[in-house]
């Protein structure tokens, strides 16, 4: 079977839909990712990483979503969507959704939820869209690591 053709792969705070005439609106798009190192005393109880987030921070920054655009899709067709380090190209997270059309003419879209993307080290990280396998395309995230303040 034909692969999908995929027009977007957009990150993002928020992606609303317009009730009234169905149409997203995809809101603080980014790929850039600021984290910052634990502070010296929390460094002694977590000496790796970045900091971990607070309750309050994690429902302050939400979690991300990913905004897909596709053409080409035949019937239902299974699709997995992938976090990777580009460092080592291990696989920090992934999963697997379905988009479905009748009609491969038609524009398809989709809205993933994701949950905070893990940082392990400043550097280029992916998001990839695969179809049975075949990567179908990807969005490059660079994290920067803040000075202290």
């Amino acid at each position: 079977m034909p692969q999908p053709v995929l027009q977007a792969l957009i990150l993002a705070d928020h992606v609303y839909q317009d009730r009234d005439t169905g149409k997203k609106v995809i809101a603080g798009t980014f790929n850039v990712l600021r984290f910052s190192r634990p502070s010296l005393q929390a460094a002694e109880t977590s000496p790796t990483g970045p900091r971990p987030l607070r309750p309050a921070e994690v429902m302050k920054a939400g979690s991300p979503m990913v905004y897909l655009s596709l053409t080409d899709v035949r019937g239902t067709m299974p699709l997995d969507l992938r976090y990777v380090d580009l460092a080592n190209n291990e696989v920090l997270m992934h999963g697997k959704f379905q988009v479905q059309s009748e009609d491969p003419l038609r524009t398809v879209e989709a809205v993933v939820a994701v949950p905070p993307l893990p940082i392990r080290h400043p550097g280029a990280y992916a998001l990839e869209l695969l179809y049975e396998d075949e990567l179908l395309g990807a969005l490059r995230i660079t994290a920067v690591e803040m000075p202290d303040a």
